[in-house]
């Protein structure tokens, strides 16, 4: 037998590792591990590429590279399974770290960076060709000259940094937009959780979101429609997505001023909610 609310439980946990600054300490470090890993891979891709390129502006008998082992693309490899798990552990400890419902995008940013860089530093040792415009057959002399494609890979040492850059760049844009939309959503929740009004609402229909692994069918999330009253006794219909398959009842903030701002309501599935269990608008 339990004596104390695991609803209640659940929450004095949450809010008990938000703030905690060894969840800071772990995301610095996994952030630091996703740079290296992703400077590695992007390493690993360029030596990747560059076998591709080589075929593609020589011939297939040139072999100033056979004896080289593929140390660079064995380790990318192994980088891009650490940079990815680095960047889990770094978003999921900055998510319990600031008691939000997701992760933020920066580390993500980050393993981009590092992949842009190693894949500029493997593109200034790629090999140049044996000649320019013409794939250069040592042994049996049937050179050939470049199409498209050799001409294309031939200036890939240029394009593909510059192409990783600009993925870099919409990544920080989309992620600056993301903590941006983010920061206002937490301005609006802390506003109505110390001035807006707080009740319990009704329930009115629950749509499952099924997903599919080898072991069948699981529930991944809900479309959750509940119903509350504000203070001049008009009902009001919400409708919130959530990833979260334990539904115990709900609960409505809003702004009693405007009951009618999509923006001002949040909306509660469990008892006891945390600050990161407030779902707001889409």
């Amino acid at each position: 037998m339990n004596t104390v609310d695991p609803a209640e439980a659940r929450r004095e946990r949450i809010e008990r590792w938000r703030g905690d600054r060894r969840l800071l300490v772990g995301a610095i470090v996994a952030s630091a591990a996703a740079l290296v890993c992703g400077f590695v891979a992007g390493r690993g891709f360029g030596s990747l590429f560059e076998a591709f390129r080589t075929m593609a502006i020589d011939s297939v008998f040139d072999d100033r590279a056979d004896g080289d082992p593929p140390y660079g693309v064995v380790w990318g490899t192994f980088a891009v399974f650490g940079g990815i798990a680095g960047v889990g552990l770094a978003s999921g400890a900055m998510r319990r770290y600031q008691g939000r419902p997701s992760g933020p995008m920066f580390p993500v940013v980050l393993i981009f960076a590092a992949s842009t860089l190693g894949i500029w530093e493997s593109s200034r040792e790629w090999l140049p060709p044996l000649a320019v415009g013409v794939a250069v057959d040592p042994v049996f002399h049937t050179d050939e000259q470049w199409g498209f494609w050799g001409w294309l890979l031939y200036y890939a040492d240029r394009w593909l940094p510059a192409l990783m850059l600009v993925l870099t760049f919409l990544m920080l844009w989309f992620a600056v937009r993301v903590s941006r939309r983010y920061a206002e959503m937490v301005r609006i929740r802390d506003w109505l959780l110390a001035y807006g009004r707080r009740v319990f609402a009704e329930i009115v229909d629950v749509k499952v979101q099924l997903g599919g692994d080898e072991s069948g069918t699981r529930v991944v999330g809900a479309t959750v429609t509940v119903c509350f009253v504000d203070p001049s006794g008009v009902r009001h219909w919400v409708t919130r997505r959530t990833k979260d398959t334990t539904i115990a009842g709900a609960e409505v903030l809003f702004d009693p001023a405007s009951p009618t701002d999509d923006k001002k309501i949040f909306v509660a599935l469990r008892r006891h909610p945390a600050l990161s269990d407030w779902l707001p608008a889409a």
